[in-house]
C-alpha cells in the first residue's frame, strides 16, 4: 500500500467494493462442495418455510418430507428485508422446519436450494436437531458475516411476517 493518503482512500474503497463481492462470487466457486448423499436433512428458517415464497417456488411440500418444526439454539435471526439471515449467538435461538430430501428428484431440488443459499452469502453448518424427542443431524444456512440489521428476538420468521402485516 502506498503512503499517499489519497491513494490509500482509493485502494481502501476498492477493497470495500470488491473484497466481499469477490469473495462470495468468485472464490466461492472454487471452494463449493456440492451436498451429497442418499438423503439430505435441512433446517429451513426463512423463505423456504411452508407457505412462503421459496417453499412454493421449489414446491417443497411435494418435493420433500416435513419432519417437523424445532428450535435451534446458538443462532440469532435477522431481517435482510424480504428474507432473513441467521448468525451465531450465545443467547439466541431460531425456529426452523426440518425437511428430508431423498431420492434422485428430491436430491436435485435440495442441490438447487443449496446452490441458491451458498451463492447468496450463506454457508452450511451441521447441527443436532430434536423433533418430538428424536435427535437427528442436519444442516442450516448461516450468513457469512454479521448482518448488522434488525435482530428478531423471538427467532421466528413466520411470526415476524405476521406481525409486520398487522402493523
Amino acid at each position: 500500500m502506498e503512503n499517499d493518503s489519497g491513494n490509500n482512500r482509493v485502494h481502501e474503497k476498492d477493497m470495500t467494493l470488491y473484497g466481499s463481492v469477490f469473495h462470495r462470487n468468485v472464490c466461492w466457486q472454487r471452494s463449493y462442495h456440492r451436498a451429497e448423499g442418499e438423503e439430505l436433512i435441512m433446517a429451513l428458517y426463512g423463505s423456504l418455510r411452508n407457505g412462503l415464497y421459496n417453499s412454493r417456488r421449489f414446491d417443497l411440500p411435494n418435493k420433500s418430507e416435513l419432519l417437523g418444526t424445532t428450535r435451534i439454539p446458538g443462532y440469532a435471526l435477522y431481517s435482510l428485508g424480504p428474507y432473513p439471515a441467521i448468525y451465531p449467538s450465545e443467547t439466541g435461538s431460531v425456529v426452523a422446519e426440518v425437511r428430508r430430501f431423498s431420492g434422485k428428484k428430491q436430491i436435485e431440488i435440495a442441490k438447487s436450494i443449496d446452490y441458491m443459499e451458498l451463492f447468496g452469502g450463506y454457508h452450511r453448518e451441521y447441527v443436532d436437531l430434536e423433533i418430538e424427542g428424536k435427535k437427528i443431524r442436519g444442516f442450516i444456512y448461516v450468513y457469512d458475516e454479521d448482518p448488522g440489521t434488525e435482530k428478531i428476538e423471538h427467532g421466528d420468521w413466520v411470526e415476524h411476517l405476521k406481525k409486520k402485516e398487522e402493523s
